[in-house]
This record gives structure tokens, sequence and C-alpha cells, in this order.
């Protein structure tokens, strides 16, 4: 176990590795002058070749690469040239506003997709299985600020169930205690419990938003994966021998077929990290997704590698943390690492 954890830490650091330069190159070859967009059309040539030469961009691009790469070591993501601020405090500052949104839509997926899934594995071939198809095709095909302005119209504009798009707590009210800076587990954590309900009928609308489209893909990596298992040796002998369908279906098809859902929940939460943009700018979340839009349109550099640097390194920590848990369900996993 511990070579295959060695094994698994290794391989993350040298993905985070690789990310880093690919972030430093993909955002230097960006069409258009940083320093000349940064200052607006009226800026002078020599306005333009001073902030160049202030953000190190006249310097050759193996150099800048050092100097990026020191900086991280250092934990530094450099200024925010629109704000003048650290670009980790930026984002770290919107981080937990992020991650409280992606759990929500998680376990709006999870909720909608895992039970929709094993019904449509068990009842393959059968009505209810067409409809989750239909279900999983529509939402997989649905453009998420499309999905976002439907809800907004029907449960905010017409039926008034939830709040409008207006960020994570209504105007005027103060934020419970920070503790995460997660508004609904600071409110319990600290007992208020006025803040925490409120929390949770603004981030309502945003959570079903990611959550309904997330829905999709844990439906269809549930079903398939159940109905693989179904065909599996296992399944046919216990059958034979008389054992009930569903403590078939809950003992041995969704135990074996664990290891394929994992799968599917760590691409969903890292998507749902990384693919919120649209929608925390819909909704007025104050999130990185919306810090990362408006820099992309102040063509701020250092906040755009921040933000991809650290959705990335989530990301990895998503997966370390995922192949972690196969060698926990299947020994077989963390043997053949060991035997390699």
């Amino acid at each position: 176990m511990i070579r295959y954890l060695l094994r698994r830490v290794g391989i993350s650091l040298i993905t985070v590795a690789g990310l880093a330069l690919v972030v430093f190159l993909v955002v230097r070859i960006l069409p258009g002058d940083a320093a000349a967009a940064r200052l607006g059309p009226e800026a002078s040539p020599e306005d333009i070749e001073a902030l160049r030469a202030k953000l190190g961009l006249d310097q050759p691009l193996i150099v800048q690469l050092g100097d990026y790469l020191w900086g991280l070591l250092h934990g530094d993501l450099g200024l925010a040239v629109s704000t003048g601020r650290p670009v980790a405090d930026e984002l770290f500052a919107r981080l937990p506003a992020t991650i409280e949104l992606a759990v929500a839509g998680l376990l709006v997926a999870l909720v909608i997709g895992f039970p929709l899934g094993m019904l449509a594995a068990s009842r393959r071939g059968r009505a209810s299985d067409a409809i989750a198809r239909v279900f999983a095709v529509l939402g997989s095909s649905m453009a998420p600020v499309w999905l976002g302005l439907l809800l907004i119209f029907g449960l905010y504009s017409v039926a008034r169930i939830f709040p409008g798009p207006v960020g994570r707590l209504p105007i005027g009210m103060p934020p419970p205690e920070h503790i995460t800076g997660m508004y609904v587990l600071d409110g319990l954590l600290t007992g208020n419990f006025a803040a925490t309900g409120e929390a949770l009928r603004y981030l309502a609308l945003p959570a079903l938003t990611l959550g309904l489209g997330a829905s999709a893909a844990v439906l269809k990596m549930v079903r398939s994966a159940m109905i693989a298992t179904a065909e599996s040796g296992f399944v046919r002998t216990a059958r034979a021998y008389g054992v009930p369908g569903r403590e078939i279906l809950w003992r041995d098809q969704l135990r074996n077929a664990m290891l394929q859902v994992l799968t599917a929940i760590g691409l969903v939460f890292g998507f749902l990290l990384g693919g919120n943009v649209i929608v925390e700018r819909l909704f007025s979340w104050p999130g990185m997704g919306r810090v990362a839009y408006d820099a992309l349109g102040s063509n701020d550099l250092e906040l755009l590698q921040g933000y991809a640097l650290i959705i990335g390194v989530i990301y990895i920590a998503l997966n370390f943390a995922v192949d972690l848990l196969y060698g926990v369900i299947d020994p077989r996993i963390r043997l053949g690492g060991r035997s390699s």
C-alpha cells in the first residue's frame, strides 16, 4: 500500500509540473498585447512599454517561465493588474463560494442521476429506461446558460419559489461568522440558522443549473456500470441459486460497479469546479469563475494563470483521492501496483 501511495503521489506531482508549464504557455500565446489591452486604446507607446517592462513581458520566454516557476515555488501567483492585489488573495478569497456551489451541484447530480441510473439499469429496455435515457440526452445537450435562464424564469419570475440571481445572501444581510467561507456550513457551525436558510435559498437555483446538467453524466455512467455487472458471471450464479433480485442489485451489482461510479463522480465534480464560469456570472455568484470571466475581458494574464492552475491542482487532487479509494475498494489494484 505504501508503494502504491508513493507512486500515485509521484504521478500527481509530475502532472502538476506539466500543468504549470501548459498554463504558462497557453496564456502567453493568446492573441493581442496584454499591456496594450490593459491600458486601453488611448495609451501611448511609452506607457505600453513601461507596463511591459513592469510585468516582465519584454523578457525572453524562458526568462518569464523561470520567474513564473520560481514564484510558484514560493506561493506567489503574481499581482492582478486589474485590482493591484496578489492573485492568490483574489482567488482564494473566492474559492469557498466556488466549492460550495460545486458541492451543491454534485449533490443535486447524485440525488437525481444515481437512482435514475439504477432504475434504468434494473428495467433495461422498458419504458422507465427509455425515459431515463431521454433525460440523459436532454441534460447533456442543454447549455447551462439556457437552463439557468429557464430556471430563473420559471422558479423565480413566475413561481416565486426561489430568490433571484443576486448573489449568496439577500442584500443587506450580513454573512455568518467566517470559518470556512461557505455560508451554509458556517451558518450551521455558528448556530446562525437564519443565514443558513437564506444561503440555501440563494444557492438552490445555481446548484440546480449545475446539477441537472451533471446528473445526465452520472445517470449514464451508473446505468452502463450496472448493466456491465449484471452480465457478469457472479450475478448469473447468484440468480441461479435463487438470490432475490433486490439483494443482487445492492450487494453484488452496485458494489462491483462502484469503481466506474467513483470515476464518474470525480470527473463530474472536477467539471463543476472548473465549468461553472457562466453559471457564476449568470447568478452573480462571487466565486473564482466570475473572477476568471472578468479577467478574460480585461486580459489579466496573472488572474487567468492563477485560476487555471488552482482549478487544475484541485482536479489532480480529486483524481489522487479517487485513486486511493480505488485501492481501498478493490485490493487487486494496490496489490497490482505492489507487484509492478
